[in-house]
């Protein structure tokens, strides 16, 4: 009796190993169950008109897997800068370099400020994760995006890869390796972590934005004329506790399968 007992609790233990996995929280973060994310956010992002320059942009994370309630009152927000034009033509852009940002804070609505007053706010958060552009194909590009007349506005559409930055002072370290991967093929024989899939238009802008030149056809570089969403996508890497459960859980499993033989 004994012996069923103390197999029925390693078991229990399997048991809760399982259902650790299907809530993992990282960061403060919610993923649900591990293995593959999804992140999809709203954006805001300035305009370029040729080659050399460079977008900004900033958005909050919507919903994690599904979840809209992700991480309590906090969201996950985040700027990103750097992505520099190359091959500019009327209707595709590459981008070289890139980075995103990404913090966590209490949630706000995007919409009642300045887009300079939302990135002020967004840093003011803390870092969570920092992601760097990740060649395509053999080429320096991180992000190659293609735009075309919808009606009388203008949409875009734009892909590309990311790396977690697992340096020193770049985000939470308990993020850095969840999402640490290197499970994306970069289509040149190397990996990356996350691959990003954009989408904007300059339709339904920031209020509190200067938008008179988004309209009148003079828009110059860093002017706030596109607004969009975005996803990011990719493996994530189980956390060591859940590790830890899962392994006392098949032991458990063992053991009672072995006790089952012998009786």
């Amino acid at each position: 009796m004994k012996t069923k007992i103390l197999a029925s609790a390693i078991c229990g233990l399997g048991m809760l190993a399982s259902g650790a996995a299907s809530a993992v929280v990282v960061g403060g973060v919610d993923f649900g169950s591990f293995g593959t994310h999804l992140e999809t956010t709203t954006l805001a992002e300035t305009t370029v008109t040729g080659n050399g320059q460079k977008i900004m942009g900033y958005g909050v994370v919507n919903t994690v897997n599904g979840n809209i309630n992700y991480a309590g009152g906090d969201k996950l927000f985040f700027f990103f800068k750097d992505y520099t034009t190359t091959n500019f033509s009327g209707s595709h852009t590459d981008f070289t370099g890139g980075t995103v940002l990404v913090y966590k804070l209490a949630n706000f609505n995007l919409l009642n400020q300045s887009s300079a007053t939302n990135l002020t706010l967004i840093q003011g958060g803390t870092l969570w994760a920092t992601l760097d552009g990740h060649g395509m194909f053999g080429s320096a590009n991180t992000l190659t995006a293609n735009g075309n007349l919808t009606g009388n506005t203008l949409s875009f559409s734009g892909n590309g890869l990311l790396d977690v930055n697992t340096s020193a002072g770049t985000g939470l370290a308990d993020v850095q390796q969840f999402l640490n991967a290197n499970t994306v093929g970069d289509g040149d024989g190397g990996f990356a972590d996350i691959v990003l899939t954009t989408s904007a238009n300059n339709f339904v802008l920031n209020p509190n934005d200067d938008q008179s030149r988004c309209f009148n056809g003079t828009a110059v570089e860093g002017d706030w004329c596109l607004a969009g969403s975005a996803d990011l996508r990719g493996k994530t890497v189980p956390e060591p506790s859940v590790l830890a459960l899962l392994g006392i859980g098949l032991l458990g499993m063992a053991s009672s399968g072995r006790k089952r033989k012998a009786a």
